[in-house]
């Protein structure tokens, strides 16, 4: 044989060996992220199973039945502050719901010695079933907001299914005669707010 030919030869299953080995390497690459990729989404169920079994509701004893969260989502005793589209998968209560928790309970502050400063804003069922809203502000890039001296209010998001960047919040700023003084304002959706948590 001569050396030209064996030369091209040589070329020629340099080459088949070459696109073998890639296709090789893109198939398990493409396998890889296939698996990374459903891995991150069952650890996300995994993390919703968690929350869904270790968030203790209760009734307030309100007409509809509905169960709420006794408190804030917490990570051992510290709240914990998502954005809206991870907050939203949990259960938020929607606007009609809050309304009721207003409409249906007994409010009060809980205030420093000053009255300036509400600590929490504490809601009674018919039941006598506490919730508390503690005054921790949201975070914007990590920073709480609405949670330094004399500016403290309690936040929370609800179910918002209009379109936009911006998303319903309840903001709780203060408990007078026995109701609070709650207004629907708009967050924008990747500020991480407290999480409180309703069931049917």
């Amino acid at each position: 044989m001569a050396l030209n030919e064996l030369l091209e030869k040589a070329e020629m299953y340099a080459a088949e060996k070459m696109n073998e080995l890639m296709v090789k390497s893109i198939a398990q690459a493409y396998v890889d992220g296939y698996q990374n990729g459903y891995k991150d989404r069952d650890c996300e169920i995994e993390k919703l199973n968690y929350a869904d079994e270790e968030i203790s509701v209760h009734s307030l004893g309100l007409p509809s039945g509905t169960l709420w969260s006794l408190d804030y989502l917490e990570n051992e005793g510290d709240t914990i502050y998502l954005p809206y589209i991870k907050a939203a998968k949990l259960g938020l209560p929607t606007k009609e719901q809050v309304y009721e928790l207003i409409e249906n309970c007994r409010w009060q502050g809980d205030y420093s010695s000053s009255g300036y400063t509400m600590y929490r804003a504490i809601c009674i069922g018919a039941n006598g079933e506490r919730i508390s809203f503690v005054s921790n502000g949201y975070k914007r890039d990590e920073i709480l907001v609405n949670a330094g001296y004399g500016e403290e209010c309690a936040y929370f998001w609800i179910q918002d299914e209009e379109e936009g960047a911006e998303k319903n919040a309840i903001r709780i700023s203060g408990v007078r005669d026995g109701k609070p003084n709650v207004e629907i304002v708009k967050v924008f959706s990747g500020y991480k707010l407290p999480v409180m948590i309703v069931r049917k």
